[in-house]
């Protein structure tokens, strides 16, 4: 394949010639619109030349290839010559390099069928579709700023950019319109925040969309971003705007006769970026001043006298009527009061990182494809920063590889770029900081989440100023101050920008210190949250970070593995924590002496990936760690609960059927081998699993009931509940096969629950236990038709996995809660949860849960007559199902019912 720089076109567009019209018109004139060279037959192939030779020099000569999918393409032998050629280079389509476009429902070639199309079928949400489309090209579409209400009758002094796709923030505006109409007593606001928080787009967004006209007559909108847009022309213009085109001198008369027209009710002024009135933005000098310079200087003090003197008559005078708002990086020091706190009538709101909910329709509104809690990955580093996320996302849709794929996020990062665009914002305001708060700041960034007062207050070096110091971080908006647990903390772009900064000795010094404090402090034997274990987790960081690997595999192991893994459920922190023991990454072993200590690392890393919903991911990470198990002498039992671990989290989920079953298989065999009852039972009880989605009944009760006579035996009760709710589940695939069969028996779940909770009260409760039992109790009370059960299991099931973003369950879940909701009647909602599940699947790779996905979306086409779709849905449900192929290694509940739907539908 040529390098990108090579190719010569940017899309081959292969398409049938009865489909011309859409494709040569619309089509094409918005690729070549969008300034992308495409490549498209009519045209681009040379005269004479044999027709086959040219399509080999489309695939070759293009970047991507886009197939316009209909019936008349499937039935084109053409159109399966050129997608045939491109497949060749790029068999698994890593490089995205085929990109199927549905522009009408139709039966998928199964070498087309696993790959996510672009949905352009009539009544589709075309705009979604062109921005997808254009983005996978690499040229995503141009963001329009949005369009605002006219308000003529407002002295809006300065335009404002707004973002495209402005999203969410409910909580600030609802806060924001409380203010305005209710709060008789504050007469100002400050909305405070760092750059790049969106606290001027909310303020904006709030005015031209909340703020309404007939209530609030004048409104001045100014910005101090703006040139010669200082505190003086503000006075001037805005007191000519209020007083009728009456203009008064920028002095104390003009300040007086502004706060006079403040006493009428219906006027709303609104300063945006006032920070720039105060001096650690206002010297341009600022950054190459000397420390001595700096120390005296006072950042937070305003620069114009008049400014001061505004700021400090507002709040005092009860006759003001009107309401100012302030947006600010920086707190004025002039509304605080001498004792702490603010002025009477000054209230100030701080405007925090975007909710998850938010930052995932942001994403999407993008045009950018992933699931909830894809997204929600990518964004935790960033701590939800608004420019970070917008930042990332532009490279996202940018992407060359992957456009518009939040699976790219993993290539990028922002914060070089962010702290470039806005070095002003940080550098502004560390530059102001006299030395004890830079020092006592990088401690704080040393650290990997929230720290005490205590704590700080015995590590830090400066005792005297210690207090005074954080308060002033506090008031520049640097600090985040957690009153309630007496806890500090830093927004994650600070604490990047300030810990890249520190001086390695200085860094090193921190660390050590921090290390020691934490192996001093007496760690709680009960554990019920994450907060719990928050001393072992910083004492895992900094051991970590002192380049103590093997002490920190030995705590992670000894402390953390079973409360944050078994106990909360809390994969993706496991896998952030794991991750430090790979400084030269995960292609690599961990940087640890034990080889047994590298494979139970890798095994761990392994599994928290697959319950994160990337199991593919996990396959080279479990054979990694089997491979070095091989290597130990006496390793055979780890061996085989490696090869347990490779067939039941990563294979079955992917579909590799025939591959989890000899690893299953040969798991039993090394623990007959060596004796280990145990060992060779949670085998068993995976083969039993196995061998029911194969629809080997007799075979899976068989393997079923080796595994509970051990569990019993031994007394162990939490693999003993796993083994009812596996064997319910093989009722429930046996019912979807033969309805005629009996109704799964609810009290073999029943029993898991009850096992789950003997387990809880002994020792402590698994968060996958009761999301399973949940989920399999929920799916039997709807077979029995016991809907309110139903609801309630389910959505209890819903709620525990998503707390802790449990998605090997997810897709699950819904697809019962989809089926329940059509079983009621409610169509739309069940069409809503099918799809959702239908794209964690696709996004995770989850080839059982994909065929059951498509199954639900099928039988809800039909019922509304939707035949074409049910059709697509139906071959593509039994596309996946087929596995690793009949007769024996097909997933034959949902092949069954493929397979019936198909015949029903002619």
């Amino acid at each position: 394949m040529p390098p990108e720089s090579n190719f010569k076109f940017d899309v081959f567009i292969s398409y049938s010639s009865e489909d011309e019209e859409w494709v040569r018109g619309e089509l094409l004139k918005r690729i070549e619109k969008a300034e992308l060279k495409a490549f498209i037959d009519y045209r681009d192939f040379e005269r004479g030349a044999p027709s086959i030779e040219e399509c080999m020099r489309a695939v070759v000569e293009c970047r991507k290839t886009l197939l316009i999918l209909t019936p008349n393409y499937v039935a084109s032998g053409w159109g399966a010559i050129e997608n045939i050629m491109l497949q060749t280079l790029d068999p698994a389509n890593r490089d995205r390099r085929t990109i199927p476009l549905l522009k009408a429902d139709c039966q998928k070639p199964l070498r087309l069928a696993a790959l996510t199309h672009i949905d352009f079928k009539d009544g589709a949400d075309h705009d979604l579709a062109w921005r997808q489309l254009l983005t996978s090209l690499g040229k995503p579409p141009e963001q329009e700023a949005p369009s605002e209400p006219q308000r003529e009758e407002w002295f809006l002094a300065h335009p404002y950019p707004m973002p495209a796709n402005f999203t969410g923030r409910s909580n600030e505006r609802e806060l924001l319109n409380e203010w305005l109409y209710k709060d008789l007593t504050h007469p100002l606001l400050i909305v405070r925040a760092l750059g790049g928080f969106g606290k001027s787009a909310l303020v904006r967004h709030w005015l031209t969309h909340d703020v309404r006209p007939d209530a609030w007559p004048r409104v001045v909108w100014w910005s101090f971003y703006e040139n010669d847009a200082g505190f003086d022309n503000f006075m001037v213009k805005t007191l000519g705007y209020l007083n009728g085109g009456q203009f008064a001198s920028a002095d104390k008369e003009g300040v007086k006769k502004l706060l006079q027209s403040l006493r009428k009710p219906g006027t709303l002024l609104v300063l945006d970026g006032f920070e720039r009135v105060l001096r650690a933005f206002g010297d341009l000098n600022a950054a190459h001043e000397s420390d001595e310079a700096r120390d005296d200087r006072n950042g937070f003090d305003c620069i114009s006298p008049l400014a001061k003197l505004f700021l400090s008559h507002i709040a005092p005078q009860s006759q003001i009527r009107a309401k100012i708002l302030i947006t600010t990086q920086l707190r004025p020091h002039v509304v605080e009061a001498k004792g702490g706190g603010l002025l009477a009538g000054t209230r100030e709101m701080e405007v925090q990182q975007l909710p998850a909910a938010d930052a995932v329709a942001f994403f999407h509104a993008q045009g950018i494809r992933g699931t909830p809690t894809e997204i929600e990955t990518a964004c935790v580093q960033y701590g939800y920063h608004p420019l970070s996320l917008r930042l990332l996302a532009g490279d996202i849709v940018a992407d060359f590889q992957q456009p518009g794929d939040i699976a790219a996020a993993n290539r990028f990062d922002v914060n070089p770029r962010l702290i470039e665009r806005q070095h002003h914002v940080l550098e502004a305001v560390c530059v102001n900081l006299i030395p004890s708060q830079r020092s006592l700041l990088g401690l704080i960034a040393c650290s990997r989440g929230r720290v005490e007062y205590k704590i700080l207050k015995k590590l830090n070096e400066d005792k005297v100023r210690f207090d005074a110091d954080l308060r002033e971080l506090i008031s520049c908006g640097l600090l985040q101050f957690h009153k309630k647990e007496q806890q500090f903390d830093l927004h994650p772009i600070v604490r990047r920008y300030v810990y890249d900064r520190l001086a390695a000795h200085t860094r090193a010094s921190a660390h050590s210190r921090m290390r020691a404090y934490f192996a001093t402090m007496p760690m709680t034997d009960k554990v019920t949250r994450q907060e719990d274990l928050a001393p072992v987790i910083e004492l895992f960081h900094h051991t970590c970070c002192t380049g103590q690997f093997d002490e920190a595999f030995a705590l992670f192991r000894e402390r953390l593995y079973e409360p944050l893994y078994l106990q909360l459920g809390t994969s993706q922190l496991c896998i952030d924590l794991l991750r430090a023991l790979f400084p030269e990454g995960e292609d690599h072993a961990p940087r640890l002496k034990d080889i047994s200590a590298q494979a139970w690392t890798l095994a761990m890393l392994a599994n928290a990936y697959s319950r994160n919903g990337q199991p593919r991911r996990a396959v080279s990470l479990f054979q990694l760690s089997i491979d070095l198990d091989q290597k130990l002498p006496q390793g055979e039992s780890t061996l085989a609960l490696g090869l347990t671990n490779l067939a039941s989290s990563a294979q079955v989920p992917i579909g590799n059927l025939r591959a989890a079953e000899e690893n299953l298989r040969r798991a039993i065999q090394l623990g007959r081998e060596i004796r280990d009852e145990l060992c060779e039972a949670d085998a068993h009880r995976e083969l039993g699993r196995l061998l029911a989605y194969l629809g080997a009944d007799a075979e899976s009760d068989f393997e079923f009931q080796n595994s509970l006579a051990v569990f019993e035996k031994e007394n162990e009760t939490q693999p003993h509940g796993v083994v009812w709710a596996y064997r319910g589940l093989s009722e429930l695939l046996r019912y979807r096969v033969r309805p005629g069969y009996r109704h799964p028996a609810i009290a073999s779940f029943s029993r898991a629950l009850e096992l789950a909770d003997q387990f809880a009260h002994a020792f402590y409760p698994l968060a996958s236990d009761y999301v399973r039992a949940h989920w399999l109790l929920g799916a039997a009370h709807r077979v029995a038709d016991q809907t309110k059960k139903a609801d309630h299991h389910l959505h209890e099931a819903l709620e525990r996995c998503r707390r802790i973003n449990l998605v090997e369950f997810e897709a699950d879940i819904l697809i019962d809660l989809a089926r329940l909701r059509a079983s009621t009647g409610e169509v739309d909602e069940a069409q809503r949860l099918a799809e959702e599940a239908l794209l964690i699947t696709e996004r995770s790779g989850y080839v059982l849960q994909g065929a059951d996905a498509h199954l639900e979306l099928a039988k809800l086409a039909r019922g509304r007559k939707d035949k074409a779709t049910a059709l697509v849905h139906a071959q593509q449900a039994i596309t996946l199902a087929t596995c690793d192929g009949p007769p024996h290694y097909t997933y034959k509940a949902a092949y069954v019912e493929a397979e019936a739907l198909l015949k029903k539908l002619g």
